[in-house]
């Protein structure tokens, strides 16, 4: 098959869909290597990011503005390139054309909580969102979770739903047991001897105040610092920020919180291994990446009832009420003083992330282009 892939989001903010993007592509070139695929830019400097793949094509199509070069540009590669199938790693696609359309849902918050999104955010989520569900051929939802959310705010055809879940690397995510490896990342970052840890790109819902006041709550408890180890989302509105900052303050944490910053990725593992707790209480995942590699690396994990998180950890992790500051407390409490649970959380956590893979992953988004692009290249074929 022609398989044209948008890459338009290249350009953006590093986050969850990159790494899904850059973590699947190289995947799908070599597991489905009888395939054409042509990737499509809106900058040229992305040109040659895959040039050793042969059995890919790079294009960019210079268009202001997102919705002329979705609606315009995407499209008319589709038709100069005869295409069998336009697929996004994100959302959005091109309504109007005959290739098949398949796009990825990586969350269902627009719709679950709303609230926490700017009024012309909300809008689009309204009016414009449920077109790319209705329009698609096919889209790939990250989570049975997900999937259940959209079958529940749009009205759609079940059939058209394809749940594959997210994979992680576990040659960078495993349980380290090199005493002087893991030595090395506590003095480099100047981590306590014990800590709570929390990875992410810090935001609105990754519910971070009530993790604070949770965590006021068991302070005088436990030695444990709380850790947090992310940046702050680029876009966040700072008076946001600067609420959590007065949260540390007024809460008299000051001395027992520290903000690690971005982490290169070679030592998170090691950051890891050496957290006592992984606490992840987000308001919305629609999966969750962090708790696979918590899982992978031997760490016990605490998070939430809430959407996809359950079914990712699948009774690997203590869930707790995100909204529910107490039950997060005691939650930690629950954790922090049994070694016991600690330990059969771990087992369990490493059994667990074996379950997902980035190479299974694109086997299975693999064999639904076979199932919806099928029928376009055996006409194609026949031209």
């Amino acid at each position: 098959m022609r398989i044209g892939i948008m890459l338009r989001h290249y350009e953006q903010l590093e986050g969850g869909v990159k790494h899904y993007t850059r973590s699947l592509l190289p995947l799908l070139f070599s597991l489905g290597a009888e395939h054409r695929y042509t990737l499509i830019y809106q900058n040229p400097k992305l040109l040659g990011t895959y040039a050793a793949y042969p059995n890919v094509e790079e294009l960019v199509v210079r268009m202001p503005g997102t919705v002329l070069w979705d609606q315009l540009a995407v499209p008319w590669v589709t038709r100069n390139k005869n295409l069998d199938i336009i697929f996004n790693p994100k959302f959005t696609i091109p309504f109007f054309h005959r290739a098949k359309k398949i796009w990825v849902f990586h969350g269902s918050e627009w719709f679950v909580i709303p609230e926490v999104f700017q009024w012309h955010d909300q809008l689009y989520t309204k009016l414009v969102v449920p077109l790319y569900c209705k329009r698609a051929d096919a889209f790939i939802s990250v989570a049975e979770a997900v999937k259940q959310d959209a079958l529940r705010f749009v009205k759609l055809d079940a059939n058209k739903i394809f749940t594959i879940h997210n994979g992680y690397d576990p040659e960078k995510f495993y349980f380290i047991d090199d005493a002087e490896r893991l030595q090395a990342v506590r003095a480099k970052y100047h981590l306590p001897e014990k800590f709570i840890l929390w990875v992410g790109q810090i935001g609105t819902r990754k519910n971070i105040t009530r993790l604070l006041q949770a965590f006021a709550q068991i302070a005088h408890e436990f030695p444990h610092d709380l850790v947090f180890a992310g940046e702050q989302r680029k876009k966040q509105n700072s008076k946001e920020a600067l609420s959590q900052i007065a949260t540390i303050k007024q809460l008299g944490l000051e001395n027992r919180i520290k903000f690690l910053g971005w982490v290169e990725h070679t030592d998170l593992p090691a950051i890891y291994r050496l957290a006592e707790l992984f606490a992840f209480p987000s308001i919305y995942e629609g999966f969750g990446i962090p708790l696979i590699e918590a899982m992978a690396c031997g760490c016990p994990i605490l998070t939430a009832t809430t959407c996809a998180p359950p079914e990712v950890v699948d009774g690997a992790g203590y869930l707790v009420d995100p909204l529910d500051v107490g039950a997060i407390a005691e939650g930690m409490r629950t954790v922090l003083r049994d070694p016991a649970l600690r330990a059969k959380m771990i087992a369990r956590g490493l059994v667990r992330a074996k379950d997902f893979s980035w190479e299974k992953c694109a086997r299975q988004v693999l064999a639904v282009f076979a199932a919806v692009g099928g029928a376009n290249a055996a006409a194609h074929s026949n031209l």
